[in-house]
């Protein structure tokens, strides 16, 4: 079995994005999450495990976060190993992690990610 250590990193925007992917084959663990609010006002984030078959309610399967306030010029940390399932064919089998803020630019997020193939 090989390890790629990954580092994921997003700015992250009012529409709902990927920070770390769907896989298709392998074990995925999300070692840590550093979220950090780079202005100078409140902003709030959600961040949730999907299955690859969207990005719908539907297709949330747990909140991380959910309306999270960030206060201004700090870091949120979430230093706990998430595990993403994977699946070669299901689609709706495999996890990922998305994210939303509730403002552009304001959020930017960096994922430890180990993948074990």
């Amino acid at each position: 079995m090989a390890n790629s250590f990954q580092t994921k990193t997003l700015k992250v925007t009012t529409s709902i994005t990927e920070l770390v992917p769907a896989y298709s084959a392998g074990e995925v663990v999300v070692h840590a999450i550093f979220i950090s609010n780079v202005t100078s006002s409140d902003k709030k984030i959600t961040m949730g495990i999907y299955d690859a078959a969207g990005s719908l309610d539907a297709n949330r399967k747990a909140y991380l976060l959910y309306q999270t306030i960030v206060p201004p010029y700090s870091t949120l940390s979430i230093e706990k190993p998430i595990n993403l399932d994977s699946h070669a064919s299901d689609t709706s089998a495999q996890r990922r992690v998305m994210v939303l803020a509730d403002a552009n630019s304001a959020i930017e997020i960096t994922a430890s990610v180990l993948v074990i193939t």
